[in-house]
């Protein structure tokens, strides 16, 4: 999590995906697991106790909204940016921006409540699910293995 009040914008991040939706090929595939993998993601939370000057209090509690569909499972709502963010709310949204590693690890603690997180639920519609995670960890390290073996010693 970054604290700070600089707006989060990812526009490479929404390019990877918008590249990837409209060719899945396995370029677009490295490239839009890298962008995710850098981003930092507008999070909409609920914080237990009044935030100061940027300041979260010791002992508050952070609760994530989320969305749910159909077969009743919920995904925390993430997005790449403000804009996105108000197609889902036009009301101000306390939020707090997540890597896709603090993301992660937030469902995989939460596993019994959250199915994943959704980054940008309201246009590019991409779902993260522990399943796709490691999924991603798998891609990351065939890559780094290939890039492994054409080092010249």
């Amino acid at each position: 999590m970054i604290k700070g009040n600089k707006p989060v914008t990812n526009p490479e991040l929404v390019d990877s995906m918008n590249k990837f939706i409209n060719e899945k090929s396995a370029v677009n595939e490295l490239n839009l697991i890298e962008e995710i993998n850098k981003s930092h993601l507008m999070t909409p939370v609920i914080i237990s106790s009044v935030v100061e000057k940027g300041v979260i209090p010791e002992g508050a509690t952070v609760s994530f909204k989320t969305i749910t569909n159909a077969e009743n499972e919920s995904y925390i709502v993430t997005f790449t940016d403000n804009d996105e963010l108000c197609k889902w709310s036009k009301d101000k949204q306390e939020t707090l921006a997540y890597t896709y590693n603090d993301l992660n690890g937030i469902v995989l603690e939460n596993i019994n409540t959250v199915k994943g997180f959704v980054i940008n639920p309201y246009n590019q519609i991409f779902i993260i699910t522990p399943e796709l995670m490691l999924y991603f960890s798998q891609r990351k390290a065939e890559i780094a293995a290939k890039e492994d073996s054409f080092k010249i010693i």
